[in-house]
This record gives C-alpha cells, sequence and structure tokens, in this order.
C-alpha cells in the first residue's frame, strides 16, 4: 500500500472519538494519524492518546504550536509519548497564524528565525546534548517535520528539520516548495532525499460530486481571511480571487470549482484517488488526507469513509 496518513478533526473531537479515529486509521492501513492544534484541544495531547489506543500506527502532531510551549516541555512530550509508543511518534511544528496568536497576546517575531531556535532547541533537549540537561532518556529518535507554506519555511525544513508539513498546495507549487527543501538542504550539507515531503490535502469522499463541492467549498474558504493562506493561494496561482478578498467580498462566494479541485480531493471514491495521484507525482511522500463531511456526518463517519476511499 503506498504511504498515506490522516488526521483528526480541525476543531477538536471527543477523547473517545479520537480513540476511534485512530483505530480506523491502523485498521485501515495508514502510516499515520496527527493531530491539530487549536486552543482548547492540545496536539500532543491528542497524540498521546492515539498512542494509548493503536499498537502500529505512527502518530504526531499536525501541527503544534511553538509559541504555547517551552521547547524543554515539548521535548519531554514527545518523549514520553515516544516511550509510549516504542517509537511511532512524529512531530510536527508550526507557528500557527498572526490573528491566532494575536489573541493569545503572543509577539511571534520573525517566525522562520523563532523555528530555527525551538528545532534546535528541542532536539537538542531530546538527544541529550542540551547543556541545560543532566539526565538523557534512552529512546528512539523522535523525527521533527516543520509546517511550511512558503520558500523561507521550505527552505528552513530542508536545512534542519526531517520533514516538510506544508497544506492547500497545488501540485505545481509542491514542486516549487521541494526545490526550497533542496537548497536548503544543499546550504546544510544533507541529503534532500533525507527530507519527507509531506502535503495535507484536504478531502471531502461522496458519491454526491456537487454535495461534495458545496460541503468542501464551505469548509475550507474560511482559510482565505488568514493573511498566511491568502499568500499561499496567490503562490497557488489564485492572486484575482485573493484580490477580490481583501476587497471585501466573501471567501465562500470567491472559492471557485477549480480553486477547490486544484488543492483537495472531492468527489467520489475513484475521482479523488485519481487525483490523488498528481499530488504523488509533484513529489509528495507522505499525503496527509484531511477528511471533512460531506453535509451532515459524525467524527467517525467521516473516517471510516476516508478509509475505505484510500486504503488498500
Amino acid at each position: 500500500m503506498p504511504r498515506i496518513a490522516t488526521i483528526s478533526p480541525v476543531w477538536g473531537c471527543s477523547v473517545s472519538d479520537l480513540r476511534a479515529l485512530a483505530n480506523e486509521a491502523e485498521g485501515g492501513g495508514f502510516e499515520a494519524i496527527f493531530s491539530p492544534e487549536v486552543p482548547p484541544f492540545s496536539a500532543l495531547t491528542n497524540a498521546q492518546v492515539f498512542a494509548e489506543a493503536t499498537s502500529s500506527i505512527n502518530v504526531g502532531t499536525w501541527i503544534t504550536n511553538i509559541y504555547m510551549r517551552q521547547a524543554v516541555m515539548c521535548a519531554a512530550t514527545a518523549l514520553t509519548i515516544q516511550e509510549i509508543t516504542n517509537g511511532r511518534m512524529v512531530l510536527g511544528l508550526g507557528v500557527s497564524h498572526k490573528p491566532v496568536n494575536d489573541r493569545y497576546e503572543i509577539d511571534m517575531g520573525d517566525p522562520v528565525d523563532s523555528m530555527r531556535d525551538y528545532v534546535g532547541q528541542v532536539k537538542a533537549f531530546m538527544d541529550g546534548t542540551a547543556a541545560q540537561l543532566s539526565l538523557k532518556r534512552e529512546l528512539p529518535k523522535v523525527p521533527v517535520y516543520i509546517a511550511g507554506l512558503t520558500k523561507g519555511a521550505a527552505t528552513l525544513a530542508g536545512e534542519v528539520a526531517d520533514g516538510l508539513m506544508p497544506y492547500m498546495s497545488t501540485p505545481e507549487y509542491i514542486k516549487e516548495l521541494k526545490d526550497y527543501v533542496a537548497d536548503g538542504a544543499a546550504t546544510a550539507g544533507r541529503d534532500p532525499s533525507d527530507i519527507d515531503i509531506t502535503l495535507g490535502i484536504p478531502s471531502v469522499v461522496s458519491e454526491d460530486l456537487d454535495l461534495a463541492r458545496v460541503s468542501g467549498k464551505k469548509g475550507f474558504s474560511p482559510y482565505l481571511n488568514f493573511p498566511f493562506y491568502q499568500r499561499l493561494m496567490i503562490n497557488n496561482g489564485f492572486e484575482g480571487e485573493i484580490a477580490k478578498v481583501r476587497a471585501g467580498e466573501k471567501p465562500a462566494d470567491v472559492f471557485t470549482d477549480e480553486m477547490l479541485d486544484s488543492v483537495a480531493l472531492i468527489g467520489p471514491p475513484e475521482r479523488c484517488r485519481e487525483r490523488l495521484e498528481a499530488f504523488r507525482e509533484a513529489g509528495v511522500d507522505l499525503p496527509i488526507i484531511v477528511p471533512s463531511p460531506a453535509g451532515k456526518q459524525g467524527n467517525v463517519e467521516v473516517m471510516q469513509n476516508t478509509v475505505a476511499a484510500y486504503s488498500g
């Protein structure tokens, strides 16, 4: 089975649902299940729930906000999950978004510099080389991935991370990000093939294509309100649409079928699988399916439909 992963809902769900989602993904042969982070839900804590409910699937964060935790405690928590899973933990780190961080009175500074420093600290705390620690936990290395939508973040991933975690990117833009990763790797004297290129790909699986499109636009268009995603969609080739949003038009009215199909997997399972191959061919090593409901569906039902569509 080709590599494939998934996530729990972006806006959080019950612990009971988290266990069920992890079991569904594991049963379907998925490589990993990750948790997003939107307070009051913790991606690291959710990853621990996944860990204790499973036996073989990788678990991790997609992503955890570096400004919300001191690096030493992020490392400590990741190591505990690594011990619970016997080496199945993947730590995805990100900077979130300025509107979100402003809400919590967080000064982001320079996000790329902040991430470079944080990754260095986390790795040192986890491998025992940090000067502040006198005790090393003898555990398998925890891979550290970083979220990235821009040249700066992708280049940094090539320099210091084990993988890149972008989202809602076209195949064409993934090729650009992969080139930036290679540039960063070359600067650091690393082999670009050692950096895992993932991509969060939104998915709405339904035999009713019209329903899937309506649901997709409703679920994904709010991202166009965030500056980072506005820049991303410009990089994806939709400058005109973003100009309309910035001029005051509603994102849901701007989000076209073309835009939806360029970054998401929409409709019947066969159509979704066919589109997924375009992302693999563009250089995505690990597609991370981001499931969304078609109409009114519960979290577990959505995951069951997702696993059925993409496993095997």
